[in-house]
């Protein structure tokens, strides 16, 4: 029988608690939230693209690409909090190298956001993000970079259906360290805790669950490009789906790798 969603949570979350002292030091949506309403002087700095960022960030947040951030210096500026977009599922995040490089300057005390930005958004805090029709967007990651994933960050969602005779992948003898779950939490999946990597039969059922998690405020969660496809093909590449059709990459939000290149 597989594990209750709330039972990896708990495992998962202690295994980072655990490991949280070893790295960068991290603040939480809330203790950011109460430092900028007391008016505590503090820098947030955004490593994301600058195409992301335009499209929404912590208010005050200047932007600092994570390729930046090794060569930058920043003038003695006391406390400095980064984020990147939470969506990191190896390791040591993007975020954890910036705040370590940007941290070697004199004057500054840099740690990061946990959980990133969309950690940020799922604890349902302001952002620049305009109101509005927006195009609809969801997070991939891939087959590579799921392999690459520690069992203390992701939490794997089976969605899938046999369309035929033919058995599923199986999802233990593919990812042996990492767990899984049959369904989806209704509530949203706070930072700190393992993101969700949705795993359908590449006919859109990842996008639809994705909306269920965006529309409780969660925006952590992944798509497995291609879904069983991809397993079938470990990896491979070939024509992918949307949710709509099929296609060769999504290219919306994919999972950056977690090192400031």
């Amino acid at each position: 029988m597989l594990p209750t969603i709330s039972k990896i949570m708990s495992r998962a979350l202690l295994a980072a608690v655990l490991s949280a002292a070893s790295r960068t030091g991290a603040m939480t949506a809330s203790e950011l939230q109460a430092q900028l309403a007391s008016g505590t002087k503090v820098t947030i700095v955004d490593i994301r693209a600058p195409s992301l960022y335009a499209k929404g960030h912590v208010p005050g947040a200047i932007n600092v690409p994570a390729s930046l951030c090794p060569a930058k210096t920043l003038p003695p500026i006391g406390r400095v909090v980064v984020y990147d977009s939470g969506l990191d599922v190896a390791g040591t995040t993007a975020a954890q190298n910036a705040a370590s490089a940007l941290g070697k300057s004199p004057g500054v005390s840099a740690e990061v956001l946990e959980g990133g930005y969309s950690g940020w958004e799922s604890a349902h805090a302001l952002t620049t993000r305009g109101k509005g029709a927006v195009r609809e967007s969801f997070n991939y990651i891939t087959y590579a970079q799921l392999k690459a994933a520690r069992a203390a960050e992701v939490a794997l969602v089976d969605l899938r259906r046999p369309k035929s005779a033919k058995p599923l992948t199986d999802l233990t003898q593919e990812f042996p360290d990492l767990p899984q779950v049959k369904s989806a939490p209704e509530k949203a999946v706070a930072a700190g805790e393992p993101m969700l990597v949705l795993i359908d039969s590449a006919d859109g059922t990842a996008e639809q669950t994705a909306r269920t998690l965006k529309a409780s405020g969660s925006k952590r969660y992944v798509i497995l490009v291609g879904g069983e496809t991809t397993l079938e093909r470990k990896g491979e590449r070939g024509l992918q789906r949307d949710g709509a059709g099929s296609r060769a990459h999504p290219s919306q939000n994919v999972v950056p790798t977690g090192t400031a290149k």
